[in-house]
Formats: C-alpha cells, sequence, structure tokens
C-alpha cells in the first residue's frame, strides 16, 4: 500500500506538537490512596528526644497511637504542614505529631511505634524507631538555593476541566536548583526541605514540604501544549517578583530548630499553549522546555538576601522531529524537480 508524503509529514508534525507530553490517563488519574509514612522513617536509632514525628499520606490519617516500650504516650493534636512531595511516593500531604507534654519530647532510650487509622483503609503502623538517651543541638548545613526559574501559562479556556490536566485559565510552574541540607543524625531521605514563595515586596507566602533521596527540581514547561502535571504548580502573578526559600530540618527539630538557608528571587516568564490567547501584557508561546533551574545566581551562604534570577528560554524537546518533518517536504520538492 502507497502511503502518500503528506499523509508522512502530517505525522510527523503531530509527533513535534506532542512529544514530550504524557498521555492522559497517565499524568490525570487521581493518584491512589498512600498509607502514612513517618519521619524518623522505621528502624531508625539513636533518635533525638528533641524530635517531632513527621507523617505524610494521600488523605487524612487519623487516630495517632504512639507507644514506648509497650506504654502508651498520650499525643498532642496533630498539626497540619501543608501540601508536598515525597520522592518515592509522589504528592502528598504532611502532617507533625508530638506527644502532649510541656517539651513535646519523645521518652529517652525507649522504642517507639507510631499507628494511625488510613483513608487508605484500616489501622496501620506509620513508623517505628528507637531513641537516645538525650539530645543535643550540633549544627547542620543549610541548603543553598543556586537558581529558580517561574512560568505562568494561559491555556484555552475551554480546555478547563476537559480531562487534559487544566484545572484553570493560568497555572504557573517552577524550577530549583539547589544543594540540599544535612541534618545530624538524619538520612538525606529523612531530611524535610519547607520552601516558601512569597511576593518580595510583601503578601502571603506558598509552602510545599519535599522529603527524598534526590532533589526537587520541579517542572519546566515543554512543547506547544505543556501539561500541567508537576509537583508543585505555584499561583504566580507575572507583574510580581518572588523570593523563594528553604529550611531544611530532621533529627531534634525541636531542639536544634529548623536550619535556614539563602533566598533566590525571580521573574515570571509569561508563555501561552496551544490554542491560547497571547498572555496579557504578551510573552512568549508554548514552553519553555529544558532542565531544572532556569538561569540567575544566588547569594552563596545561608541568610536572607535575594539575588534575581533571570529567566532565558530553552529550545523545545520536539525539534528534532519538525526537522525530520521539514526534510521530508524538501526531498519530495527536489525529487519533483528532478
Amino acid at each position: 500500500m502507497r502511503v502518500g508524503w503528506r499523509w508522512v509529514l502530517g505525522g510527523l508534525l503531530g509527533g513535534a506538537i506532542c512529544a514530550g507530553t504524557p498521555s492522559r490517563a497517565e499524568a490525570c488519574s487521581g493518584p491512589a490512596p498512600l498509607a502514612p509514612v513517618g519521619l524518623p522513617r522505621a528502624g531508625a536509632t539513636g533518635v533525638s528526644t528533641a524530635t517531632s514525628i513527621i507523617v505524610f499520606a494521600r488523605g487524612t490519617p487519623s487516630n495517632f497511637k504512639l507507644l514506648a516500650d509497650g506504654q502508651d504516650v498520650p499525643l498532642a493534636a496533630p498539626v497540619e504542614l501543608g501540601a508536598g512531595a515525597d520522592a518515592a511516593h509522589g504528592r502528598v500531604s504532611f502532617w507533625q505529631i508530638r506527644p502532649a507534654t510541656a517539651d513535646g519530647f519523645l521518652i529517652p532510650s525507649a522504642a517507639h511505634t507510631l499507628s494511625a487509622t488510613s483513608q487508605a483503609g484500616g489501622t496501620a503502623e506509620v513508623t517505628s524507631f528507637t531513641t537516645a538517651a538525650g539530645y543535643d543541638k550540633a549544627a547542620g548545613t543549610a541548603p543553598v538555593i543556586n537558581a529558580v526559574h517561574l512560568w505562568r501559562v494561559r491555556y484555552p479556556v475551554a480546555d478547563i476541566a476537559s480531562g487534559n490536566c487544566v484545572f484553570a485559565e493560568y497555572h504557573g510552574f517552577i524550577t530549583v536548583d539547589y544543594v540540599p541540607g544535612t541534618v545530624p543524625n538524619t538520612p538525606a531521605g529523612s531530611v524535610a526541605h519547607a520552601f516558601s514563595l512569597a511576593p518580595k515586596t510583601g503578601g502571603s507566602a506558598q509552602t510545599f514540604v519535599y522529603t527524598g533521596d534526590t532533589p526537587f527540581t520541579g517542572l519546566a514547561p515543554a512543547g506547544a501544549y505543556p501539561t500541567p502535571t508537576g509537583l508543585w504548580h505555584p499561583e504566580l502573578d507575572p507583574t510580581r517578583e518572588y523570593c523563594l526559600s528553604v529550611a531544611a530540618s530532621g533529627d531534634g527539630d525541636i531542639a536544634r530548630l529548623p536550619i535556614a538557608g539563602n533566598a533566590v528571587c525571580a521573574t515570571v516568564e509569561q508563555l501561552s499553549a496551544a490554542g491560547a490567547p497571547p498572555p496579557p501584557g504578551g510573552g512568549g508561546s508554548g514552553g519553555g522546555g529544558g532542565s531544572s533551574g532556569g538561569g540567575g545566581s544566588s547569594g552563596a551562604t545561608g541568610g536572607g538576601g535575594c539575588a534575581i534570577a533571570g529567566g532565558a528560554r530553552v529550545a523545545t524537546g520536539g525539534a528534532w522531529v519538525l526537522a525530520l518533518a521539514i526534510g521530508v517536504l524538501a526531498s519530495r520538492r527536489r525529487g519533483r524537480r528532478g
């Protein structure tokens, strides 16, 4: 069967548009419930008595119960820390659990087991660990943000809630390049990094908590129709500059407090997805693509200093397919001349 060159060209151009875009079934299906997981993670030893238990889950866990050497330890009400993600489990919400005592400390030199009722079904162990005889205030290493990049992408109004992961006319995107902080007696995967994004000239902050062995990188808008399926899509006003700060916490967080890093500020680049009007005030079309981070630099050490991160655009992902399609067309025209 002979296939016309126009069909080949159309297929290649379609591939160029769709390259790098996950399937809707994969990207937009709601995540399954996740039974609660605790930090310190199961099996940890020598845990400082001045340590909060951090729990993450999908769905709200309830009926927390803490045992120390088999004895019930009364608990204060869980404190919701907000939304975030774990490297191994994806999007989750976080809570802080402490004993109902004046200092919130754990029982010294005891085997602790925390359980809870999960919306994933039934009651399950959240974590189990053994505490040290006391606590210390040894300093850790502050996280360092090298760069942050922000975008706001405009989508066709007709696409809102149409099954393609778009739930508003505008979605924010963020990428971050940073060196994670370290906390004594805390594996990298158990260090909680709390990001805070706020307008430089004042306003409400948006927070994002992250845990995992690999750093959070975010998601850059890629292709002609960037799909908003990242772990964090902050609300962004393109007329304002935003500053991102981060703090790390882990073992002994009550005594040593979270370790604050630096802050980096960035402007918001405006883009429009295929089929959407140009963003207000101008801006680009399609996604910027590329790797995490973005341009700009930051203060190398901790503190409250703000550095400007640039908005350089990176080439889109389907360029090689488009080049191949153009080559097919050129070859066809040369054949006609011959």
